[in-house]
Parts: structure tokens; C-alpha cells; sequence
């Protein structure tokens, strides 16, 4: 009963534009939301006992937490969250042609499903695009479970253009 109170009070604040308030509590809620998800993932993940990729990217056009399987595979995937004044989602498959011990490089196609940001900056832009990353995993410590991501991305974006997305990154493998 409490959350259709709040629910309600939320919506008659927006709607008369006096409570702007109420959205501090909304964010913190979802906060709470997508810190229980990360922990219950982390969690799955280390009783799994499987080969799992984490990982920061930092591009030109938004930032990225990664979530993947083994990157040292000859394929391998990535679920990426955009970070941002609003969150996104990018499912990214990628193919190892090079694999040596110090580096790897690959090729990829990745889906963006909502909440993409262009590059022109005027607002977001809330449908799908494809993007085909290149990039370079330079792994320079003694232990291969860390490494350095630099990668580049054109990105294709229906009617409003396409950019060229680039940067670099971390990632960890828990073995």
C-alpha cells in the first residue's frame, strides 16, 4: 500500500511540476535495484566457477561496464551497459583472429537495443544501431587474467548518420 502511495504522490508531483524531490528517491530505488542485480551476478558468477570477462570501457560517446565470457576464446560475447545521463544496452559477439599469449585482436558486430547517444549531443535517441568494434586486448602482467582494451567502432544509426566510436578500457578474467 506504502508503494502506490509513494507511486501516486510521485506522479502528482511530475505532473504539476512542484516535487522534484521525488525523482531523488526514484533514482536511489533503481540504484538499490542495479546494485542487488550486480551483486546477485557477481555472486552466480564465482559459484559458477566459470571463465568470465568484467571490465570498464571509457569511448568518445558514452562508457561502458562489460560483462562477458572469455575473451581469450576464439569467440566470445559481451553484454555492455551504457553509463550516461541515461543507462543503455550493447550485446556484442566478437571473433579472435589473432590469439597469442601477450595480445589479442578481434572483430566484432554489436546490437545497441535502447538509449543511444549521438555523438551530435542534441538528445538522446531511443531505438537500435549497429556498431562492428575492432579492437586490441593487450594483456603485459605475468598473470593473463588482466589486460588493456583499445578499441574502435563504427557505429551505424538509421536516419540520423553514422559516427566512428573509439577508446580504451580494462578487463578481468575470473578463472
Amino acid at each position: 500500500m506504502s508503494i502506490e502511495i509513494f507511486t501516486a504522490s510521485f506522479k502528482l508531483c511530475n505532473w504539476l511540476g512542484v516535487c522534484p524531490s521525488f525523482s531523488i528517491y526514484q533514482h536511489l530505488f533503481t540504484m538499490k535495484k542495479i546494485t542487488v542485480l550486480c551483486l546477485f551476478v557477481f555472486g552466480m558468477i564465482s559459484l559458477a566457477k566459470a571463465q568470465v570477462s568484467v571490465g570498464i570501457n571509457i569511448q568518445n560517446s558514452r562508457n561502458f561496464i562489460t560483462v562477458g565470457t572469455d575473451t581469450d576464446k576464439e569467440l566470445f560475447g559481451e553484454a555492455r551497459l551504457g553509463l550516461g545521463r541515461r543507462t543503455g544496452l550493447e550485446l556484442m559477439g566478437g571473433y579472435n583472429f589473432v590469439r597469442k599469449s601477450d595480445v589479442n585482436v578481434y572483430v566484432g558486430a554489436a546490437l545497441g537495443l535502447f538509449d543511444h547517444y549521438h555523438p551530435r549531443r542534441d538528445r538522446y535517441y531511443d531505438d537500435t544501431y549497429l556498431a562492428i568494434p575492432f579492437g586490441v586486448f593487450l594483456k603485459p602482467f605475468n598473470d593473463k587474467k588482466f589486460g588493456f582494451v583499445i578499441e574502435a567502432a563504427p557505429v551505424f544509426y538509421g536516419e540520423y548518420g553514422s559516427y566512428l566510436r573509439g577508446g580504451v578500457g580494462f578487463k578481468y578474467t575470473i578463472r
